[in-house]
């Protein structure tokens, strides 16, 4: 049942919906009224998650698209306008490939790791944060507003062995963050950040403990040392789409340039 916050009627797009934190998003969204353009690759899986939003009684469609393709992300965006009418908050959850971030070449000690390799993947994870970003502007311009809630790395804010990668692209989108806070603040366009570490039923979370071989030691052993240093607990995806939700809604109208970090008292800042 839809409980309504701040969001009644307002338009989402939500990069990488289909399952994971973005999927959390997405239906934390819809729950507070929210009508909601659930991006990703996947038809079958964006018309589950779309099924669930139904199910809660608000409106949502699928959208298919590569966020690391500026053609595809002008497509969602427009569709998203024609089907709903504008555009009012972008969630750009979806970056670079999950399985280029967790390739030893890219995660793993400095000395050691591939930094053309690196290099690329800071490139296309950027891209994809961005580019939908860029193309959903217009849109929000013509709404007299909006609101844009990156989803990142807390790799972006504390410093960690093997994530040379992460640090660089993170902690310079959130930079970005905050430059077109600044930039687009005169417009009532409000831009923040989200920064996660571990989250239950996601990628990261099933190729550490789920599927056998798709991270390092390591990797695994990071993961596990996170676990058992949260003082409460492992966030699962609501827990993120709920601090999504309120950064874009009516109650953090005052808010832009923030960078939240629900980690569960992992990290303080």
């Amino acid at each position: 049942m839809i409980r309504g916050n701040g969001l009644d009627g307002r338009v989402a797009i939500v990069t990488g919906a289909t399952g994971g934190i973005g999927r959390g998003v997405a239906l934390a969204l819809a729950a507070r009224g929210a009508r909601v353009v659930v991006n990703g690759r996947n038809a079958e899986k964006g018309a589950a998650v779309v099924a669930e939003i139904e199910a809660l009684g608000a409106s949502a469609a699928f959208v298919a698209g590569d966020v690391r393709e500026k053609a595809d992300m002008e497509h969602v965006v427009a569709e998203g306008a024609r089907l709903f009418g504008g555009i009012d908050i972008v969630v750009p959850n979806a970056g670079g490939s999950d399985e280029d971030a967790r390739n030893p070449a890219v995660r793993g000690p400095f000395a050691g790791i591939d930094l053309e390799k690196v290099t690329q993947f800071i490139a296309a994870a950027h891209r994809g944060k961005l580019t939908v970003v860029q193309a959903a502007i217009p849109h929000m311009r013509r709404r007299g507003g909006g609101a844009v809630v990156f989803v990142t790395s807390e790799g972006g804010r504390t410093a960690t062995p093997g994530q040379t990668a992460i640090a660089s692209f993170s902690g310079g989108l959130v930079m970005a963050a905050k430059v077109l806070s600044k930039e687009l603040a005169r417009e009532k366009i409000r831009v923040n950040c989200v920064c996660v570490t571990l989250v239950r039923d996601s990628p990261s979370w099933d190729a550490a403990f789920v599927r056998e071989g798709a991270v390092s030691d390591h990797h695994r052993r990071q993961y596990e040392k996170i676990i058992a240093s949260s003082p409460l607990g492992v966030a699962a995806p609501p827990d993120i789409g709920n601090v999504v939700a309120f950064l874009a809604s009516d109650d953090s109208h005052y808010l832009t340039g923030a960078v939240l970090s629900p980690t569960g008292g992992l990290t303080l800042h």
